[in-house]
């Protein structure tokens, strides 16, 4: 939890690069991890039972390796400059802020709930930020 929670803030500061259907790396990078950010929130949507948190927990586990690939990339390509970065920022702010909520709010659920947060928590932490 720990773990989702610092993916949280990192995706907070990097709010300022997000972009899509650029040649530009630094958004290519960010809506990847956008990308992954959405598909991780649906697929902890789908959690309702045992069953279906058993279902989640490979697709959890891959989405935290690309996670993990897509934020070693954004760290490689360093910071744009400041005017883009602003420009970015108050382009994409909104969506952002979104799927930030999107991800809590899912994954807050399910790891409150004892079974799944045993059957997930190291899907869900496997391959991010150590």
């Amino acid at each position: 939890m720990t773990r989702k929670l610092t993916i949280a803030a990192l995706m907070l500061s990097l709010m300022p690069l997000t972009g899509c259907g650029s040649s530009d790396p630094h958004e290519k990078a960010i809506v990847e991890m956008m990308d992954c950010m959405e598909e991780m929130t649906d697929i902890l949507a789908t959690v309702k039972d045992k069953a279906s948190a058993e279902a989640a927990k490979p697709k959890l586990e891959a989405i935290g390796k690309r996670m993990e690939a897509s934020k070693k990339h954004m760290d490689e390509l360093g910071k744009p400059d400041k005017a883009k970065e602003e420009a970015l920022k108050k382009k994409y702010e909104g969506r952002m802020k979104e799927l930030m909520g999107k991800m809590m709010k899912e994954s807050m659920r399910v790891m409150m709930n004892p079974e799944f947060n045993k059957l997930l928590a190291e899907a869900m932490s496997q391959g991010q930020m150590k």
